[in-house]
């Protein structure tokens, strides 16, 4: 159990499984996973296999001294995974609902692990479990269904009794008494906040961190932090001044005498310290903090910029501790143990970090028998004989040439990428910028090439820009609604951006550039707006704009052909501009094929549309839709796309696989 050497990229590539998918996992062109095809004449479908192979999490915790509990994250089912540290093997897989979940906590005895997991139409639930740690195999244990909840904290008090809450309208507190076997709800701290964020407990007391990260409206509050007494149901505030007007609270922990808070918003960081036995007295730190906050003596540590931060309460120096040349991507859990910092990452691996020496020790999931499966796609994108396609943690890169799929190490999730003289770029959520990956230089780690702008943290699409020689990226803010437009020179890396474009509620959900013109599809978070903005990228000016739909669902695709902008909006209507007369010329609705979004691309002077439910074309002269292919049925964690590379043949996901789509030149 002693620190290994020092890690690098190049080692942690040789440990394992994890440096065994890294290189290829050897999926075969055209391997038989996936439904034969329904195809128009003409049409042919090639199963490439699945579309990313991986295994990520989205959240961990230690129960007793040596096992870890971990959260598998897209990728069907969704499994609580327990590994023992001191075996470096994984003691137990329990099949739960769902896509993913970030929340775990175990009860004081070890005995239980809960969880609570949004309830998909796909996995309804039930969404609140348990695992039960004493029986082999550690049982799943069915609660209660959440419908309506996407949680987003929970904790279990001294004794034994959960608290768990999230987004919802009017977001709900809810407790969960083992003794009983009730749910019930105990309290509804701000009903006009988007989410309860944050939760801890003690034996009195139950303090809820609140904020307005997703789901904001124009009337939403912001950042709120409360005492509930167990006892009288009492609900106070106890939110530090400073803190007031910023985006969440987004940590509580139980440290001693005190509650340490932390709250975020933008580029605002601080930390507060209120004493339990009288709120009133409260320390605040200001322009610090980070995710996950543990106290080591007089350190602190947490998740931060960089991996893992030390924070001196002592003298308020603050270090990264990370070991040298290791990219630890998200991290999803953290504690001490040992006199170690222990952190899960969401590359598959549980990392222990020596705070003196910043020496590291990698527990790989994977190679100790974490299941890998095929996980939702994100994006995909063709060019330069392969096709990247984006998942969580990481970009499955499949070479057209060999037939196998390599895995590109990217925190957090590609929603799109651009290939450009050989190089990929993925637009990185949340908030990582542009990333690229050159096969011919690069190891298997994505790097980071430009930042996105504080609170544009969602990027959708990235396009090119033949004529200003630049990408253009549209943003969504989670925390602010709207969103910007924003231009990347992978020549120089330099960036600029404009907020809010289209207005201060639009996100830039689709993009498209034409002779120097960038074209703005907006959407709002609830499926309305729709405007379209004609933009200058290089001046950051508005040219001119119009709303096709009388009754706005918001635009999902753009493409350009010729004089004509084809428009695709949320569950299918359809329009086509004439750019010269800036007017409607034809109006559609493709709802049958999308269901919800969809997606325009242009291949030698055709346009064709994909959704989750099937590829087709529109003719060029009458506009008429023709369904290549009807039953794709993709499983998707993002806005569906199809790519085409350059040699004309298309590329979509069916169901959770990769297909090569191939129209003969005759049906073009």
């Amino acid at each position: 159990m002693s620190p290994s050497p020092a890690l690098n990229r190049r080692r942690l590539l040789g440990l394992g499984a994890l440096g065994g998918l890294a290189v290829a996992t050897g999926v075969p062109s055209g391997s038989a996973l996936a439904a034969p095809s329904s195809t128009a004449e003409g049409v042919t479908v090639d199963d490439l296999g699945p579309a990313v192979l991986n295994f990520s999490l989205a959240a961990g915790i230690p129960v007793g001294n040596d096992k870890v509990f971990v959260a598998s994250r897209n990728i069907e089912p969704m499994r609580i995974v327990g590994y023992d540290l001191t075996t470096e093997k994984v003691t137990s897989i329990t099949p739960c609902p769902g896509i993913s979940t970030q929340m775990l906590a175990a009860d004081p005895a070890g005995h239980y692990v809960y969880s609570a997991i949004r309830e998909y139409a796909t996995a309804p639930g039930p969404g609140f479990i348990r695992l039960d740690l004493s029986k082999p195999g550690a049982p799943k244990e069915d609660l209660a269904a959440i419908p309506g909840l996407d949680p987003y904290a929970i904790t279990v008090s001294p004794d034994g009794v959960v608290y768990f809450g999230g987004q919802e309208r009017g977001p709900k507190l809810r407790q969960y008494d083992p003794e009983t076997g009730q749910l019930t709800v105990v309290a509804t701290p701000d009903p006009n906040v988007p989410m309860i964020r944050s939760l801890a407990a003690t034996e009195d007391t139950v303090y809820i961190g609140t904020g307005a990260v997703q789901g904001v409206t124009p009337t939403s509050t912001k950042a709120g932090l409360f005492a509930l007494n167990r006892a009288t149901g009492e609900v106070r505030s106890i939110l530090p001044p400073q803190f007031a007007g910023k985006v969440e609270i987004r940590e509580l922990e139980i440290m001693g005498d005190e509650l340490l808070v932390h709250c975020r918003g933008g580029a605002y960081a601080a930390l507060a310290f209120i004493k339990l036995a009288d709120p009133t007295q409260q320390r605040v730190i200001e322009g610090t903090g980070g995710r996950m906050p543990k106290k080591l003596g007089d350190k602190l540590y947490w998740s931060g910029s960089g991996g893992v931060r030390e924070y001196s309460l002592t003298d308020g120096s603050s270090r990264l501790i990370t070991p040298a040349g290791l990219d630890v991507g998200e991290l999803w859990g953290l504690w001490i143990r040992d006199g170690k910092v222990m952190v899960v990452s969401a590359y598959g691996l549980i990392i222990e970090i020596d705070p003196v020496t910043t020496q590291g020790k990698i527990y790989d999931l994977v190679a100790g028998g974490a299941p890998v499966g095929p996980q939702l796609a994100m994006s995909v994108a063709a060019g330069a004989k392969a096709v990247y396609v984006g998942g969580n943690n990481a970009v499955a890169r499949h070479d057209l040439t060999s037939g196998k799929q390599s895995r590109i190490l990217a925190p957090g999730e590609a929603k799109d990428t651009l290939i450009r003289d050989g190089v990929a770029y993925f637009a990185q959520y949340s908030g990582a910028g542009i990333l690229a990956f050159d096969p011919t230089v690069d190891d298997r780690w994505a790097r980071k090439v430009a930042s996105s702008y504080p609170n544009q943290n969602r990027p959708h699409q990235i396009v090119w820009d033949d004529v200003n020689r630049v990408a253009v990226v549209g943003f969504r803010s989670d925390t602010l609604e709207g969103g910007s437009v924003m231009t990347f020179d992978p020549a120089t890396n330099v960036t600029t951006n404009a907020v809010n474009p289209i207005d201060a509620r639009q996100m830039v959900r689709a993009v498209v550039c034409h002779e120097g013109v960038a074209y703005l599809g907006g959407q709002t978070t609830d499926n309305r707006g729709g405007t379209l903005v004609a933009w200058d990228p290089i001046s950051q000016r508005e040219l001119w704009r119009l709303t096709p739909q009388s009754a706005p669902t918001g635009i999902t695709g753009l493409a350009v052909r010729g004089d004509h902008l084809y428009v695709m909006c949320f569950g299918g209507d359809f329009f086509v501009v004439d750019l010269i007369a800036r007017q409607i010329v034809h109006r559609g609705n493709h709802g049958s094929v999308v269901p919800d979004y969809g997606t325009l691309l242009v291949s030698r002077g055709q346009v064709y549309g994909a959704s989750s439910k099937a590829f087709f074309r529109f003719d060029t002269q009458t506009f008429a839709r023709t369904d290549l292919v009807p039953d794709l049925n993709g499983e998707w964690y993002g806005i569906p796309r199809a790519a085409v590379d350059e040699r004309g043949q298309f590329y979509a996901i069916k169901g959770r696989n990769l297909v090569r789509i191939t129209v003969s030149p005759s049906r073009r």
